[in-house]
């Protein structure tokens, strides 16, 4: 496999006159800023991130403030980003390197990976923009344009390809590390607006003299840029019901913490049964609940008035690897219910839309309560 000659300095003068720009976090220096917009941007798209990158650091404006946040703020912050094992191992990087780092990043790839939340290229990226360090990114953009140029059609997903594809990143590193930002920046910006997962440039006719790597990317020359990298065909995603609790007295909200672990972990919900998995789901198709369900969590007492709350229609919520469909019975109490565990609390309606909640759960209330 013969290397793209002058690879680097052909990207990073493509960089400078045909770069993105104006994003928030471009030009940093700082690792903070860097790395907190290259955790937000994992499995979340840039116009989402745009956004909720500014009013994070509103709230946490450097890695101290952030290291002294309880997870619950930082949780109802991160809401509806999704992912929120991101969130947690946010403000666990932040301690972590507060009290082992002396609030100072590390400043090469190697220790930075070691990390809670950071990994390999996440690493290189902190160590490239803001410590010159000659390392590559590999997400999915850059692994995209090298599997293209060189052809590589095996799946990306296989440890051998992935090693190949670290020594291809390597390899095309500049010389000079000063120039460590800029490439770095150029991989980012070309695998996210020329070689695109769908409809790359070079597939249409009237953009072809936008990819400046077409006459040597051999998945082009070869017909195969729209099988190249090669898809893993996906499994069908399993199917789950469930019924929420939705119980609403004297201006208040009944609402669980669910645990730091599994689905929507630390965030506040409604009581909720178990999930269960179907095959397939047909229109009107329910959870199979009862009071029993909620028996272990609620007073005995609530059993007839259960049986008489309102029951609403299923709702649809995609994961990346499961289907949601739950319903949803509404209960109108005239006192709240005592004596409950720890982890369930009468929220005030006025305040419940600065909590985190699950984006599904906050439509909810807001389509309904608030």
């Amino acid at each position: 496999m013969s290397e793209i000659k002058s690879f680097a300095k052909t990207l990073i003068i493509w960089q400078g006159q045909a770069g993105r720009t104006g994003l928030p976090w471009q030009g940093q220096k700082d690792p903070y800023r860097v790395w907190l917009s290259e955790i937000m941007l994992q499995q979340t798209q840039v116009q989402t991130v745009c956004e909720r990158y500014r009013i994070f650091l509103e709230r946490y404006p450097h890695l101290a403030s952030l290291a002294q946040a309880s997870e619950e703020d930082v949780m109802a912050l991160w809401a509806g980003l999704g992912y929120y094992t991101r969130a947690r191992n946010l403000l666990r990087c932040a301690q972590q390197i507060q009290q082992k780092y002396g609030g100072e990043f590390p400043q090469d790839a190697l220790t930075l990976a070691t990390l809670p939340g950071i990994g390999k290229s996440t690493a290189a990226a902190i160590a490239a923009f803001c410590f010159l360090e000659r390392t590559s990114i590999l997400d999915a953009n850059v692994k995209r344009l090298f599997a293209r140029l060189y052809g590589i059609s095996e799946p990306l997903n296989l440890t051998k390809t992935n090693q190949q594809l670290w020594g291809i990143a390597q390899r095309a590193l500049p010389a000079s590390k000063t120039d460590m930002p800029q490439y770095t920046q150029g991989l980012m910006d070309f695998g996210a607006t020329v070689c695109k997962p769908s409809k790359p440039r070079c597939l249409e006719p009237s953009q072809i003299s936008h990819c400046i790597f077409q006459t040597h990317c051999q998945a082009y020359r070869q017909g195969q840029v729209d099988v190249i990298p090669y898809k893993v065909k996906k499994l069908q995603s399993p199917i789950v019901l469930s019924e929420m609790l939705l119980c609403i007295a004297q201006g208040k909200v009944l609402l669980e913490k669910r645990l730091s672990s599994g689905i929507w972990g630390g965030l506040w919900s409604l009581p909720e049964t178990s999930w269960q998995r179907v095959d397939q789901f047909k229109e009107g198709q329910r959870a199979k609940s009862s009071f029993e369900d909620f028996q272990h969590i609620l007073p005995n007492q609530l059993e007839t008035v259960f049986k008489q709350g309102q029951l609403f229609a299923p709702r649809k919520h995609l994961f990346t690897h499961r289907t949601l469909y739950f319903s949803v019975r509404v209960l109108q109490l005239k006192k709240l219910l005592p004596k409950l565990p720890t982890q369930y609390v009468w929220q005030p309606i006025s305040g419940i839309d600065q909590l985190g909640l699950p984006t599904p759960v906050k439509q909810l209330l807001i389509d309904l309560v608030i």
